[in-house]
């Protein structure tokens, strides 16, 4: 049967197909049927060799978890790192309403001439298609593309059509997609085309000192690095601030020689009072206040916090990630640290620290009492 069509009709008719192609994007994988998410982002990094771990963690304080990492075998199929196996985490952080993502790569050494070879033009394709399965079969919510240090310019121009690929890949199938890139500066491989492709992109604002300039001693994520982060890719890269994503480490750097990583749980352990420094001797790495002074810049101007890696935080009420959250839920306010004052003398309790613009009932701005189960002893 035909349709007969008058002029004025047809246009109309051209018309409103012109504009259901134009609201959906389509790709050969598909069209893009991936709902953007808008809200503020906490996004928590999470290593294969501490899942064991992954009880420990107050993972509703997040909103996406991002599972660290994997990277293509012989043969271009997908596996975790050590050969994990990601499907128990991904439901619990499912059961904690969270989106889960396999995080690309990494910041290791990843056979740097399997991935060059696997993203040539003829390869390609198959590769998106098996890292697409891996997403499906193992229930998660996207991707992550950690690609950096010496595997970025080993790759070099195949990184774009990668990434747009894998965009409209993932997009297809509502996924999303995201990524992980440097504080202050984008290798050269790396185009506007492929940053637009993200939908956010954790900026990866720490390691400006480390374990590989022994020699350069000092803060490797200090505030005013944040704030370099942000006036580089909003206004020198022009990426919309809602896209950006705020990295902030749980971990610091002990140059005492032989310099190391050290996390934020073992510079408590030694002392709860270096939990509110940035700085203890030749330790380096941030304290309550300048994770909570990092969270309300971001909460002001971006779209979310990410953390490398949550596995590093201590568990109770110092633990950086409650500290994190509770100063996302404090307001739009200037936040403070208040204690616990368990024995009401006026005098509070170190360890038991909380985020707010006014002291909760039963908290403090003292934080000296010597013992806070006897209002008779304190300072």
């Amino acid at each position: 049967m035909k349709l007969l069509l008058s002029r004025p009709h047809l246009f109309m008719y051209l018309s409103t197909l012109l504009l259901i192609s134009c609201s959906t994007k389509t790709s050969h994988y598909g069209p893009d049927i991936y709902t953007q998410d808008t809200s503020f982002k906490v996004v928590g990094y999470l290593s294969a060799e501490s899942f064991n771990l992954i009880d420990d963690f107050e993972l509703n304080k997040l909103t996406y978890l991002n599972l660290a990492f994997g990277n293509p075998d012989m043969d271009g199929n997908l596996i975790c790192s050590d050969n994990a196996d990601v499907k128990p985490i991904v439901k619990k952080g499912h059961d904690a309403g969270l989106k889960v993502f396999i995080s690309l790569a990494g910041g290791g050494s990843p056979d740097q001439n399997l991935w060059k070879s696997l993203l040539q033009p003829k390869n390609r394709s198959s590769f998106i298609n098996k890292i697409i399965k891996y997403v499906e079969d193992n229930n998660l919510d996207g991707v992550d593309v950690d690609i950096e240090g010496n595997l970025l310019p080993t790759i070099g121009k195949l990184y774009n059509p990668f990434v747009t690929g894998l965009r409209n890949a993932l997009h297809a199938t509502g996924k999303g997609i995201s990524s992980a890139l440097g504080a202050v500066e984008v290798d050269s491989a790396i185009s506007k085309e492929a940053l637009d492709a993200y939908d956010f992109i954790n900026v990866m604002v720490y390691d400006k000192t480390g374990v590989w300039r022994p020699g350069d001693v000092g803060p490797h994520s200090p505030y005013s690095y944040a704030e370099e982060a942000i006036k580089f890719w909003t206004e020198v890269r022009k990426i919309p601030a809602q896209k950006i994503i705020l990295g902030v480490p749980f971990y610091g750097f002990d140059f005492t020689p032989p310099a190391r990583y050290i996390s934020f749980k073992e510079i408590v352990d030694q002392n709860p009072s270096f939990g509110y420094v940035d700085s203890s001797g030749m330790k380096y790495y941030n304290g309550i206040p300048t994770i909570v002074k990092k969270v309300e810049l971001a909460k002001k101007n971006l779209g979310g916090v990410m953390i490398w890696e949550i596995a590093y935080d201590i568990k109770g009420d110092m633990s950086l990630l409650r500290a994190l959250d509770q100063a996302l839920k404090a307001g739009n306010c200037p936040v403070s640290t208040f204690f616990k004052d368990e024995d009401g003398d006026g005098f509070g309790n170190l360890i038991k620290p909380f985020e707010a613009c006014e002291a909760p009932q039963g908290y403090v701005s003292n934080s000296t009492d010597t013992d806070d189960s006897n209002a008779k002893i304190h300072p």
